[in-house]
C-alpha cells in the first residue's frame, strides 16, 4: 500500500513540477479543545510555507492520556492554469495519514476539488473521500460546499457549507456550516486581521465518538515575503 501511494504521489509532481504555489507565509497557533468529558486539550502548533510546499509541527497535551507529536508536510503545485495538485503527510498515534488532491480552476469564478485520504494503521488502512466547489466573486472572497465521506466507525457524511469575506489585504472572517449524517452539526467561526489569528469551533461526537467539544484558536501569520 505504502509504495502504491508513492508511486502516486510521484506521478502527481512529476506532472505539475514546472510550477509553484503560493505567497510564503509563516504561523503559529495556540488552541484550547474543551471536551464534555473534561479531558480537555492543549494544542500548539507552527507551520512555515515558504512557496510551493509547508511544514508543520503540532503537539497535542491532554489533561489525562497519552499526548501526541503530530509532525505533518505537504507539497502545492500549480499548473499553467493555476490549479493546483496536492500530495500530502501527518503522523498521528498509531497511525500515518496522507493526501492527494487538486484544485481544478474550471472557470474564472469556479473551482472543482476532489481528494483521498488513506489512514493506515498497521492492519488496516481506510479511505476518506471528499470533493466539492467553491465560487469566487472578488479576490478572496468565496462560498464553498464540501461532501465528505469517511468510513471509520460504520460510515459518516459530512457537508461543509463556508462563506469567506476578505479584503485585498487578504484580511478575512470565515463561517462555516458542518451538518452530518447521524444528526450531528458542527460549526465556526474565524478570522484574520493583518498577523493575527482568531477562531472557534463547536463539533458533536466528535471524532467518531460520544464527545462533544469547543475549540478557541489564537494565533498569527504573517507573510515572509510580500506575493508578487
Amino acid at each position: 500500500m505504502k509504495k502504491l501511494v508513492g508511486v502516486i504521489v510521484l506521478v502527481v509532481l512529476a506532472w505539475a513540477l514546472p510550477a509553484l504555489a503560493g505567497a510564503p507565509v509563516v504561523g503559529g497557533q495556540y488552541r484550547y479543545w474543551a471536551f464534555s468529558n473534561h479531558n480537555d486539550l492543549r494544542d500548539a502548533l507552527a507551520y512555515w510555507a515558504p512557496g510551493p510546499f509547508h511544514v508543520q509541527l503540532e503537539y497535542w497535551d491532554f489533561v489525562r492520556g497519552d499526548d501526541q507529536f503530530r509532525p505533518e508536510a505537504g507539497l502545492h503545485l500549480r499548473d499553467a492554469r493555476r490549479s493546483v495538485y496536492t500530495a500530502q503527510w501527518r503522523h498521528q498515534r498509531g497511525q500515518e495519514r496522507f493526501w492527494l488532491g487538486t484544485d481544478q480552476v474550471l472557470s474564472k469564478h469556479v473551482v472543482g476539488r476532489a481528494e483521498t485520504s488513506p489512514i493506515v494503521t498497521s492492519d488496516s488502512t481506510s479511505w476518506v473521500f471528499d470533493a466539492g466547489l467553491d465560487y469566487y466573486w472578488a479576490s478572496y472572497d468565496f462560498a464553498q460546499v464540501t461532501v465528505i465521506r469517511d468510513p471509520r466507525e460504520g460510515g459518516l457524511w459530512v457537508v461543509p457549507l463556508r462563506v469567506r469575506l476578505a479584503n485585498e489585504r487578504n484580511d478575512w472572517l470565515q463561517l462555516t456550516f458542518a451538518p452530518a449524517s447521524r444528526r450531528t452539526v458542527g460549526w465556526a467561526v474565524d478570522g484574520k486581521l493583518r498577523w493575527l489569528r482568531l477562531g472557534v469551533e463547536r463539533n458533536n461526537r466528535y471524532d467518531f465518538t460520544r464527545l462533544d467539544n469547543t475549540v478557541y484558536t489564537v494565533g498569527f501569520e504573517a507573510p515572509l515575503r510580500r506575493a508578487e
